[in-house]
């Protein structure tokens, strides 16, 4: 069997192009059990797999997720739309984010409790980062041979360096706040005593 990796990558970036998270509205309207919130988030969630057997989401992990308090405990063994719209955020931002960094954005973005809002706002900005970045792939892509193992590991080894510049900023950017809250609380301790 031969395979044509630059057609087969041209292929998933152009599914992936047309791929997005449904919005708010448009998640269940019926609590899950987590089986089904499973079965949902996989199906949803399946083009970011790298292989057939990549798994983005399980149990364990839902498990803890509930556990760190990112997503709120189920009520009766059934998770409803809004710890779906945290799962769902979830999924990306692992790929990138400690559960720590995950939780603190959450826990601010998500403050005032408006999953709607909250949630397709990152949908949007995630469309769109996708769509930059597909963008590039595709033109780059168009410079490498077919299969020829030094472009592509060049073009993979470009991504990853681009991804982690953009990881290592978002980490220093959420320390940098994580630091700015406790001067806060250390400030306002003083202004107490």
């Amino acid at each position: 069997m031969d395979i044509n990796v630059n057609k087969t990558i041209e292929k998933w970036l152009n599914d992936l192009d047309t791929f997005n998270l449904p919005d708010y509205d448009r998640l269940p309207d019926i609590d899950l059990y987590m089986e089904q919130l499973l079965t949902y988030l996989e199906r949803e969630s399946n083009v970011l797999a790298r292989h057939s057997e990549d798994k983005q989401i399980t149990s364990s992990m839902i498990n803890n997720y509930v556990k760190a308090h990112i997503v709120p405990a189920p009520k009766a063994k059934k998770y409803n739309r809004e710890q779906l719209s945290l799962l769902g955020e979830v999924v990306y931002l692992k790929q990138i984010l400690s559960l720590p960094e995950i939780k603190q954005i959450l826990d601010v973005e998500y403050k005032e409790s408006n999953y709607r809002e909250e949630y397709n706002k990152y949908l949007d900005l995630n469309q769109d980062a996708f769509k930059s970045s597909i963008d590039e792939t595709l033109k780059s892509l168009k410079n490498c041979k077919e299969n020829d193992d030094k472009d592509l590991t060049d073009l993979a080894l470009k991504l990853a360096a681009k991804a982690n510049a953009y990881a290592t900023i978002s980490k220093r950017v959420l320390y940098l706040l994580k630091l700015l809250q406790h001067v806060r609380e250390e400030n306002n301790k003083t202004e107490e005593i």
